[in-house]
């Protein structure tokens, strides 16, 4: 029977793991609004949780994706073994022509993945619909402004209490004026989406409401009859997107708020994604190894990303940053490890190796994701007929 709303994995698992997680976050930060507008408010636990614990570690959920699947590796073995070699030789070349560049160069390459991450969770959520190609364009111009006018509008206010990735990676413009009118196009871009989504709500209600309608049996109006009133899903990851960016980025003006609206809001659903994702297909084919997609190994599962973003953080923090108030948290490294200068030469080669799994999760992910040119083989067990295997062995998310 086909689903009435179209989940990636359940109404419940969808609900918690994606589409609730930037409203919880936003919804915290709002509760506890004096805190979060602290500008330094940012412990060591607080970013131990949310860089560590949640940004960098969905960085390395992709491994799951990739390099740890026999099939993938065994489709694109050739593409896998290169990229990060490709990755490393750019990111030095970048480097080379000076520390900024390579940040600023990194920072909008960031900005850019957090906003295609979005569209295609909404696109995955409107897989199985057919509009005029004038609704998906507002769907896709609502997403993308939802992400874009938020980064738009801090380069037109000017530098904030926190950066991306550190202070000076974005230009700013600092022009009131425009930042007037592109707040107007942000609302008009809004409205626009909201009268598409209430007029095709009335016109579903007219439809199901229509004399005869219950008893269609030619098969040409039956595929035309509507098959929900809404898209909750999309619409509830569109409305979180512009809630959590314009929050994050607008509303506060505090290292921690964004830090945890943007990472929670993007790494959590992207980590819900690769296990779905890897539980499906664990259920279908079953192996040894992918019991960790197993609903009794998610701590295995989480426990492995965490380890390895420790050590990732080791390394920049003895080498790069230099952060002393998180030199206890990695205790081992600055005994183990000699630290670098800030202007050693030394960093034209670290800084790149360190990024390599960053950028190269970036690259990947435009490939294994696709919805059209699926060659990555995930749609059909994440989306399609996979959902039947896990019946019966993951009750705890129907």
């Amino acid at each position: 029977m086909k689903k009435s709303q179209p989940w990636i994995y359940s109404p419940f698992a969808d609900g918690v793991f994606i589409l609730a997680v930037p409203f919880i976050v936003v919804a915290i930060t709002l509760v506890f609004q004096d805190f979060f507008s602290e500008p330094d408010s940012m412990t060591v636990v607080s970013w131990a949780l949310l860089v560590m614990g949640v940004d960098v570690s969905h960085v390395y959920s992709s491994l799951y994706r990739t390099y740890l699947d026999a099939e993938t590796r065994e489709r694109h073995g050739t593409f896998l073994f290169l990229l990060p070699f490709a990755v490393l030789v750019g990111c030095i070349l970048l480097y080379s022509a000076g520390a900024m560049v390579f940040w600023r160069v990194m920072a909008y390459l960031a900005v850019f993945h957090f906003a295609r991450q979005q569209y295609g969770f909404m696109r995955v959520y409107s897989r199985d619909e057919n509009p005029p190609a004038w609704q998906r364009r507002i769907d896709a111009l609502a997403i993308y402004t939802a992400t874009f006018y938020p980064v738009a509008d801090w380069h037109l206010a000017g530098e904030k209490n926190f950066n991306w990735f550190m202070k000076g990676d974005f230009y700013y413009l600092a022009d009131a004026g425009f930042r007037g009118v592109l707040f107007i196009i942000y609302v008009l871009i809004i409205g626009a989406y909201l009268a598409k989504e209430t007029s095709l709500l009335w016109k579903s209600i007219a439809m199901r409401r229509r004399p005869g309608n219950g008893q269609l049996g030619n098969s040409i109006a039956t595929t035309r009859m509507p098959t929900r009133l809404l898209n909750l899903p999309r619409n509830l990851l569109i409305l979180g997107t512009f809630l959590s960016w314009y929050v994050g980025i607008v509303h506060f003006n505090s290292d921690i708020a964004f830090t945890a609206i943007n990472a929670v809001s993007h790494g959590i659903p992207y980590m819900a994604l690769v296990w779905f994702w890897g539980n499906k297909k664990s259920a279908s084919a079953p192996t040894a190894r992918r019991q960790i997609f197993q609903v009794r190994y998610v701590t295995l599962f989480v426990t492995f990303l965490l380890f390895l973003a420790y050590i990732e953080e080791g390394f920049w923090n003895v080498w790069v940053w230099h952060e002393r108030d998180h030199s206890a948290l990695f205790a081992l490294f600055h005994r183990s490890l000699p630290e670098l200068a800030v202007a050693s030469p030394w960093l034209t080669l670290i800084v790149p190796l360190l990024s390599v799994p960053q950028i190269t999760h970036y690259v990947i992910d435009g490939f294994i994701w696709k919805m059209r040119k699926d060659n990555f083989a995930w749609r059909d067990i994440t989306l399609g007929s996979g959902q039947q295997a896990v019946v019966g062995q993951t009750k705890a998310f129907k």
